[in-house]
């Protein structure tokens, strides 16, 4: 049963399909609200046949109440068994639309030079016959890679190296391209692509990737429309019906809007002096406090009242507030570098609301790489903003996504109507806070938005974004372009030592491209420890060092690999230690397990990605064993565990075998999309067997991130013999063995071979949100 609620037209749409082998009969359809209180939708009698759909409509008044239930009762024909059905709904508040809707004009166009396509058709390689603006940029190119981003380079530099990547994905996607294809008309302006008809893989492919569809061989007759969903077929919905379903023409066009944000966002950077802001040296901190005071003419704050009473305790997280809020390393960005657990978010959400509370004239723009870690952002500043102040801005895709998304979010954003709703002028000039994601802050300019009424910027989970996606909202929105000022305090949260960028290009690797700007930052001098202390310096940087999130046994790894071992164990020891002394932990002090089992990867055909049935299992029966025992008097629920797994198909195999388990709270995914999140139970399936490297597994970050998301209780389900063959593997191995926290087969551990690799996990589409 599915069901739809218009507030606009007060009706209820419900949609009931049988899907039993059995005949059913259905008797009652009921809307409860309140206190039990009840509406009758339906009540008679229809015979329903596996397959048949019974869809009605009935026109309800809202009621008070904002949550509903809407409940199905049907009898399965010639027993006694009678079938129940629940459908929740949550009504958003409906909000009064603060002025007209702005007029987005179109990003510019940024084309692909025909001499950079020249260069790339052929490698990148010296060639007598290139035009000579081919062989001029060429030269270019190879002087900038010798002498490294510097701030004579910096702007060419960047925009050579996306130019790279949009081409190269721009032919990646045109390898789509099915020159005869054939659709199958499932519903109305849907149709069934079969994958069978690629020529290639089409690993890139995913949900929201626009469509073009040619009806004949002059190309004039276009149909436009998007992938809507993507399992063993894609279903495509066109904006018109087609009227031709055979031999037609269907293309896959690269979507330009990320990269062209990019480029304007360099358009707008150029003009900054670039030593002060992006390359500071080691006078930038002296020269900062003169150019502050001279620009702002704000007093320094120093006495604060605490929203959150855990700051009042930290001193690393109190040192950062105070010195993003007094703009310490202005022009220069301030960064909050923030280990996992240590309340990085915590730090941002409160820094906010003190600027919030006591710079009375400022405004905030607070940006993430993600729509998660936004939500996540907006939720905890509701807390302490009045809805009023806050205005959270989504982009058109993401309509796509707001199942499970918070509804106070919603409401104080333009979807709160759950579609998507172009932003009045006054959702920004009447807000103090404005909540988007790096690419998006973009639209601010094609929204013509005043844009230096934003004194603060804060970009979240910056080194997992390369550094010109950074650019975006520092470009975008705190550049004045008259003036070639930094109009705006930069703050960079993130952690260097977890996952960085997404590079799928192997020529891009190890190029500016594949850094962030946090992690190139913090390899400057003035962002390093200083070596007569070991301290950082707090007017440009701040280290948080307090781990609240888990058990010390949990983190000790990375903690010694890649934080110089200055974490500190400062979690609810309620919340990190109710795992210890557990009957099933090889070693009851330790509470993690390394469960070996020699499994088989299997290859996916349509996705390239691997997955490995005998891990799964084992996943299957630790999660089942964790769900049927208590340990130590605790019994977990399913949103207490997650699965963490590298490759997309062991994703999606272990996702599927839980919902045949029942289980479909579970959430299962990749380092990538667990990175920032917690639970109290984590399961990793390293899915690498039999095979002489352990391929992308080898980036440490990756291990560094699965390793420190759980609060109590990690298992580690993988081939010890294939994993000791990277050396950072080995070395987590050897901490394994000493705790004596081994399950299954016993290993030793032997050094292992240095290795590289070239492997990037087939990451399914692109997300300009």
């Amino acid at each position: 049963m599915t069901v739809e609620f218009s507030i606009r037209e007060s009706m209820v749409v419900v949609n009931v399909q049988n899907l039993c082998p059995q005949v059913l009969i259905l008797r009652w359809i009921y809307l409860y609200y309140g206190r039990r209180l009840r509406v009758s939708l339906f009540d008679g009698v229809v015979r329903m046949v596996p397959g048949y759909e019974f869809t009605m409509e009935k026109e309800i008044h809202e009621k008070e109440d904002r949550s509903y239930e809407v409940v199905l009762l049907c009898d399965v024909l010639g027993t006694n068994f009678r079938l129940r059905e629940t459908v929740l709904i949550n009504l958003l508040s409906p909000r009064k639309p603060r002025g007209l809707p702005i007029n987005l004009t179109k990003l510019p166009v940024f084309e692909v030079p025909e001499y950079v396509k020249e260069v790339y058709l052929n490698g990148f390689l010296v060639n007598q016959h290139y035009s000579r603006n081919a062989s001029l940029w060429l030269e270019r190119f190879v002087k900038y890679r010798e002498e490294k981003l510097d701030q004579s380079n910096y702007v060419d530099y960047l925009r050579m190296l996306n130019q790279i990547d949009e081409f190269d994905s721009q032919l990646q996607m045109e390898r789509y391209t099915i020159e005869n294809a054939n659709l199958e008309e499932t519903l109305p302006n849907e149709y069934l692509l079969a994958i069978d008809q690629f020529k290639v893989p089409p690993v890139l492919l995913d949900v929201g990737c626009h469509v073009q569809v040619f009806s004949d061989l002059s190309k004039s007759t276009i149909t436009r429309g998007k992938i809507i969903d993507r399992s063993s077929c894609l279903i495509i919905q066109t904006e018109i019906p087609l009227r031709k379903l055979h031999s037609v023409r269907i293309v896959f066009p690269l979507n330009r809007t990320q990269f062209k944000m990019e480029y304007m966002a360099l358009n707008h950077v150029c003009r900054l002096d670039l030593n002060s802001v992006l390359f500071p040296g080691p006078d930038s901190t002296a020269a900062s406090a003169k150019t502050t005071k001279k620009v702002f003419k704000e007093e320094l704050i120093t006495q604060f009242e605490w929203f959150q009473e855990c700051i009042a305790t930290n001193q690393q997280q109190k040192q950062a507030i105070e010195n993003i809020i007094n703009r310490t390393a202005y022009p220069a960005p301030y960064i909050l570098f923030g280990p996992p657990g240590t309340g990085k978010t915590c730090t941002i959400v409160e820094a906010v609301l003190q600027i919030w509370k006591l710079r009375k004239k400022s405004r905030i723009l607070v940006t993430a790489t993600s729509n998660f870690a936004c939500n996540e952002l907006t939720r905890r500043l509701l807390k302490y903003v009045p809805s009023t102040d806050i205005f959270r801005y989504f982009s058109l895709t993401t309509e796509r996504d707001i199942h499970g998304m918070d509804l106070k979010v919603m409401e104080v954003s333009n979807m709160h109507y759950g579609k998507y709703e172009t932003p009045s002028a006054q959702d920004f000039t009447q807000t103090r806070i404005l909540v988007c994601t790096v690419m998006i802050s973009a639209r601010l300019l094609q929204l013509h938005v005043d844009r230096s009424m934003y004194d603060y910027i804060f970009i979240d989970e910056c080194g997992s974004c390369k550094e010109l996606s950074a650019l975006v909202p520092i470009g975008c929105v705190g550049t004045d372009t008259g003036s070639g000022t930094l109009h705006a305090s930069v703050v960079l949260a993130g952690d260097p030592k977890q996952l960085g960028p997404v590079t799928r290009m192997p020529y891009l690797r190890n190029t500016p491209h594949d850094v962030s700007l946090l992690e190139r930052l913090m390899n400057l001098s003035i962002y390093q420890k200083d070596l007569n202390n070991n301290e950082y310096n707090p007017d440009m940087v701040t280290k948080l060092l307090d781990n609240y999130r888990s058990h010390g046994a949990l983190f000790q790894f990375s903690n010694e690999q890649f934080y110089d071992g200055e974490l500190r164990a400062k979690g609810d020891p309620a919340i990190i230690n109710w795992a210890v002394n557990w009957h099933r932990l090889p070693n009851r002090a330790f509470p993690m397990i390394f469960h070996s089992v020699i499994g088989y990867m299997q290859k996916d055909a349509l996705t390239l990605s691997y997955w490995n049935v005998q891990e799964a299992n084992k996943v299957y029966e630790y999660v089942q064993l964790l769900l049927k025992e208590q340990i130590n008097g605790r019994i977990l629920q399913q949103e207490d565990i997650g699965i963490v797994t590298p490759y997309s198909s062991q994703v999606e195999f272990i996702t599927n075998g839980l919902s045949m388990l029942g289980l479909d709270n579970i959430a299962v995914g990749s380092a990538e999309q667990y990175q920032g999140r917690e639970k109290a139970v984590i399961i990793i399936s390293t899915v690498r067997s039999n095979r002489t490297t352990v391929g992308f597994l080898a980036d440490a970050r990756r291990l560094n991130v699965a390793l420190t998301r759980a609060q109590a209780l990690t298992i580690i389900v993988g081939n010890p013999a294939n994993l000791m063959k990277d050396r950072t593997w080995y070395k987590f191995l050897k901490l394994i063995r000493a705790n004596k926290a081994i399950a299954g087969k016993i290993f030793n551990c032997n050094e292992p071979i240095s290795e590289q690799t070239d492997e990037v996990e087939p990451m399914n589409g692109w997300n300009f949100a």
